[in-house]
């Protein structure tokens, strides 16, 4: 492959890196802001964690999208990048509606149109990737996995620290409308993408055969690697300390007396600077030392980094702490995202690409969206300094399963 193909190939990663980062914090921190700004209480905030669900349970629609054509626009540009298209466009929509729907301050509504956002945002993950995946040669899945998390990074900046800014001079559902007009712009830069699927026609098979190959499958294919349910384990745990305080930091933070600017600055600007810096030393790790010690050592600095923020509720309202709090988390957190979006794609088989790299991620998504969803009690009744020392204990379990499969690594190699 030319270089200069290489560069569009990543350019383009990055792009679709900054469309599926965007929604995430509309749904999350930024909805949760504009919660807490409208009286409801943390309980009720905590559990609207649950919203992400559809993260959790990619795996069991993205069979459908790996195996199926859309009428008249696949035929024209393709099967990845005419989903792509279609859930970009279907995501706006259902921004637009949260937006509306934050109008009513009615509570359920609001859930309604932030789960049809998740669901969206989910769909447009999975078909992007399995594009990516496809398009990105093995050897520089890690580099691939950069750029997806710089972009990534981005999308959430815009619909993080951009849309605190923009809540400061207007209405929440003003900022709702322009964040769905961010996503439809994100149709641009698929239209300029290169297919991987150019030929792609739907096999015509009854329901049973369909089955049994979109989805019995893939799942099968997964079972090829040793010790494929502690693998499971593992994904589920390894960011569960880091997801668990994550999921109240910015409550937090408007609790001790922090500003929106002050958060959309520091945390949300600078913050990500330290990510894609963490981000590029998470790359080079895996390029350098492999990627069972790069686990090792993102999944340390990641447990690490919640204790910062115990001390932080300690000392209060402080800016220069927290710039550096900021920056040991984010940092700590860019590594651990590169090393483990470059760990989840190598376990992939090229063939199940999309289903298969969805399932992996249901997982991985399983402990920001069901089990830190009582994060809101434990704060109420623990207080904000236990709450983040229970987060770093939260992340031992992940060490627990990543010594059993470096065990098991090492020795597989020895009988080798």
């Amino acid at each position: 492959m030319s270089a200069q193909k290489s560069y569009k190939n990543l350019a383009t990663i990055l792009f679709l890196g900054i469309s599926s980062g965007l929604p995430l914090a509309l749904i999350l921190s930024t909805l949760k802001a504009s919660l807490l700004e409208k009286g409801f209480d943390l309980k009720t905030i905590g559990f609207f964690s649950l919203v992400s669900l559809p993260y959790t349970l990619k795996f069991c629609f993205a069979p459908i999208i790996d195996s199926c054509a859309i009428p008249f626009l696949t035929k024209k540009i393709g099967q990845r990048k005419s989903w792509i298209i279609l859930t970009q466009l279907i995501l706006a929509i259902f921004i637009f509606a949260l937006g509306a729907a934050t109008i009513t301050n009615d509570v359920n509504l609001i859930a309604i149109f932030a789960v049809l956002t998740a669901f969206a945002s989910a769909s447009q993950d999975i078909v992007i990737d399995g594009y990516r995946i496809e398009l990105i040669e093995k050897e520089n899945q890690g580099l691939a996995a950069s750029f997806y998390v710089y972009g990534y990074r981005i999308g959430m900046l815009i619909s993080g620290a951009g849309a605190l800014i923009l809540a400061e001079v207007t209405s929440w559902e003003v900022v709702y409308f322009l964040m769905s007009a961010c996503s439809l712009l994100m149709i641009i830069a698929t239209i300029f993408a290169e297919e991987t699927r150019k030929n792609f026609v739907q096999k015509s098979h009854d329901f049973s055969s369909w089955f049994r190959n979109s989805i019995i499958s893939p799942f099968v294919d997964f079972t090829r690697h040793q010790s494929w349910y502690v693998i499971l384990a593992f994904i589920i745990c390894f960011k569960l300390g880091d997801v668990f305080a994550g999921n109240l930091t910015l409550p937090f933070l408007l609790d001790i007396g922090y500003s929106k600017i002050e958060i959309a600055s520091i945390v949300k600007t600078f913050g990500l600077f330290a990510t894609l810096f963490g981000v590029f030393v998470g790359g080079v790790l895996v390029k350098k030392v492999g990627i069972v010690k790069s686990l090792w050592i993102s999944a340390l600095l990641q447990m690490a980094s919640n204790l910062t923020f115990s001390y932080l509720a300690q000392l209060g309202y402080n800016v220069e702490m927290l710039y550096a709090v900021i920056f040991i988390e984010n940092f700590s957190g860019g590594i651990g995202d590169a090393v483990f979006v470059a760990y989840l794609s190598g376990l992939c088989s090229v063939e199940f690409s999309a289903t298969q790299y969805a399932l992996l991620v249901s997982f991985a998504t399983l402990s920001r969206s069901v089990l830190t969803s009582s994060g809101g009690m434990f704060a109420e009744t623990l207080g904000w300094f236990n709450f983040f020392v229970l987060s770093t204990i939260l992340a031992v379990p992940g060490l627990i399963f990543l010594a059993i499969l470096s065990r098991k690594r090492e020795n597989y190699l020895r009988r080798r």
